[in-house]
Parts: structure tokens; C-alpha cells; sequence
């Protein structure tokens, strides 16, 4: 059982540093206030005038409120030795991330690329979620599977850092490639219905449009981000040169945004637009628009740490009571 001994929440014994102080200051005052009278009286007199009983007992105080504090702190920091079991239910939701990796999303618009802050949200919004299974493809021309569907979101997240524009051998970009890749990952991983997180820059065409309706019939949504601004910026390789014409001039990448929302409208999802805080991937990570497709609940079995402060509780209550009876701290203090 040793071995196994720990607190679970070991913050609160950061309380006990107020609580020497209160009682090193306690200790002075109370040593203090029974010799108060040596300013006033020789000390050979001291013995006839101060009580020895009162004396000795009148410093018991702060040794009490410290041993009652020590008690509560300890309660609160959950000691616990051994382990229970508990039932655990999980919305059983499959969540496809497709991440647009076309040579527009190098377009610096937003700082420092488009593609780079859609990796961050993209790592913000794994960090969010709590529930179900979650896979990850690339695309441009073609769809490329990152990750397929898992409950580990670190395992997609850890290769995210080394993605970029150029691990696709074709540029383009095929938005119903993307969303017919990624219903074949959520079928794969056992899932009848799901959700498409499209995060791209690149307009729709009609086909993807009436893909994004079909498998929405099917059960299987497309939310949208949007990364990009109207104004747009200079489109760069992957190596940082810039991206031109046939006639010389700098190509530059605008963002479609009324088409994108038609999208995520045929799509029967949402459509989000980028923000520099944290509100669109709470919008993403909202189950809201997702809940008429009816998760089912999954039932899972966890060890959980079994918190024993309870019964320094009782023990506190106890000796709370037994100091509260008639004349005891008269008697003490």
C-alpha cells in the first residue's frame, strides 16, 4: 500500500506556508502577552502575580488552530493508496481533419503564412478534444491520409510540425477528393456517420458542392474553416520564392468566402471564419450541429485513484466538536 501512497491534488499543501507564519506570529504574541508585566513589575514578583497554570496553557491555542489546519490541508490534498473502477461514457464521435496544402495556402496574408496558422488551429483545436475519434489527411490535387481515425489526438499532433506544401507531388486542390477520402476513413474505422473539418482557402467547385450535399444525406457533415483573408497576398513556394504568371507577375490568392459558406451549407455544417483568438475552434469544437446525427454513447471501464481525505473529515469534524464544548477553550486558552 506504500508504494502506492500519494496525494492527488498536492497544490493545497502550498496553504500550510500562511499557516506556520499565522503561527510562529501566534506563538510570539501568545509568549508575549503572559510576559507583558516584566516592563511593569521586578521579576522576583512575576511568580506572585501571573497564574503558572494560565501561563503554560495560554500558548496551547496556536498549536490547536495549526493542528486543525494541518488536518483540513491534508484532507483537501486527496491522500489516496488505492484504485476503483468507473464506468466512463464517451460520445462515440468520428471527426475527419482535412487540411488544404495547396500552393495558395503559402499566401502570407495572414502572418507568417495561411498554412501555418491553420496548423496552429488545427493543434488547438486536437488540444480540445475531449471526445471520440479524430484522423487527419492532406490534400491538394489528391488526398493524402495523415492519420487515421484514433483517440490519441498527440499521435496526430506530433506530425503536424513537418507538413507543408511541398509533400504533395501535384498542386491543386480537389475539395471532393478530400471529403470522399475522408468518409472512407471514418467508414473504415467502423463509423456510419461523422463530421469533415475542411481547413482551406481554396474555392469549391459545383462537384464538390454536390459531394459536400451527398454525403451529408449520408449522415456525414462538412464544417468549414476559412483561412484567408479578401484582400488576399503574394502566393510563395515552399521555399519561400514567389509564385508568378506566365506573364512575370506575382500571383496572389484571395479567399472566396460566400463560396466556402455555400460549402459548409451543402455540407449541412459550419461556417467559420479565422480569428486570432480562440473563437472559431470553440465554434468547432461545439457539438451543436452535429447532435441530430444521434452519437451513441460508449461505455468504458477507467481506474480512477480513490480519494481517502474523507476520513480525516470526520476526524477534523470530531475534534471541531470536542474543542466547542463548554469551557474547554477557557480552560486551555
Amino acid at each position: 500500500m506504500t508504494e502506492y501512497f500519494h496525494f492527488l491534488r498536492p497544490w493545497w499543501f502550498i496553504a500550510l506556508a500562511p499557516a506556520i507564519l499565522l503561527f510562529i506570529l501566534a506563538l510570539r504574541r501568545a509568549k508575549s502577552g503572559d510576559n507583558m508585566w516584566n516592563k511593569y513589575c521586578d521579576p522576583h514578583l512575576l511568580k506572585y502575580l501571573l497564574s503558572k497554570n494560565k501561563s503554560d496553557s495560554g500558548t496551547l491555542l496556536p498549536y490547536l488552530i495549526l493542528s486543525l489546519w494541518v488536518i483540513a490541508i491534508i484532507a483537501l490534498s486527496g491522500p489516496t493508496w488505492s484504485m476503483y473502477a468507473q464506468n466512463v461514457y464517451q460520445k462515440n464521435v468520428a471527426r475527419v481533419i482535412a487540411l488544404d496544402v495547396s500552393r495558395s495556402m503559402n499566401a502570407a496574408d495572414i502572418a507568417p503564412s495561411r498554412l501555418e496558422r491553420g496548423k496552429y488551429k488545427i493543434l488547438d483545436l486536437l488540444h480540445g478534444i475531449r471526445e471520440g475519434q479524430t484522423g487527419m489527411l492532406v490534400f491538394s490535387s489528391q488526398a493524402f491520409v495523415v492519420s487515421p481515425l484514433t483517440a490519441d489526438s498527440n499521435t496526430i499532433a506530433s506530425l503536424i510540425p513537418v507538413i507543408d506544401s511541398s509533400i504533395v507531388p501535384v498542386q491543386g486542390s480537389d475539395i471532393s477528393a478530400a471529403l470522399n477520402k475522408a468518409v472512407s476513413l471514418i467508414k473504415q474505422s467502423g463509423f456510419s456517420q461523422g463530421e469533415i473539418i475542411l481547413v482551406t482557402d481554396s474555392t469549391p467547385t459545383n462537384e464538390a458542392l454536390a459531394t459536400a450535399q451527398k454525403l451529408a444525406g449520408e449522415g456525414y457533415i462538412t464544417s468549414v474553416l476559412a483561412i484567408g483573408t479578401k484582400q488576399g497576398g503574394p502566393v510563395t513556394n515552399a521555399d519561400g520564392s514567389l509564385v508568378t504568371d506566365s506573364s512575370g507577375n506575382v500571383t496572389l490568392a484571395t479567399l472566396n468566402s460566400s463560396a466556402l459558406e455555400k460549402l459548409a451549407n451543402s455540407g449541412r455544417g459550419e461556417y467559420i471564419a479565422f480569428s486570432n483568438n480562440n473563437s472559431d475552434i470553440k465554434q468547432l469544437l461545439d457539438q451543436s450541429h452535429i447532435s441530430t446525427n444521434g452519437p451513441t454513447k460508449k461505455m468504458e471501464t477507467k481506474s480512477l485513484w480513490k480519494d481517502e481525505g474523507h476520513y480525516l473529515v470526520w476526524l477534523l469534524i470530531i475534534l471541531c466538536v470536542f474543542i466547542g464544548r463548554r469551557g474547554l477553550l477557557e480552560r486551555i486558552c
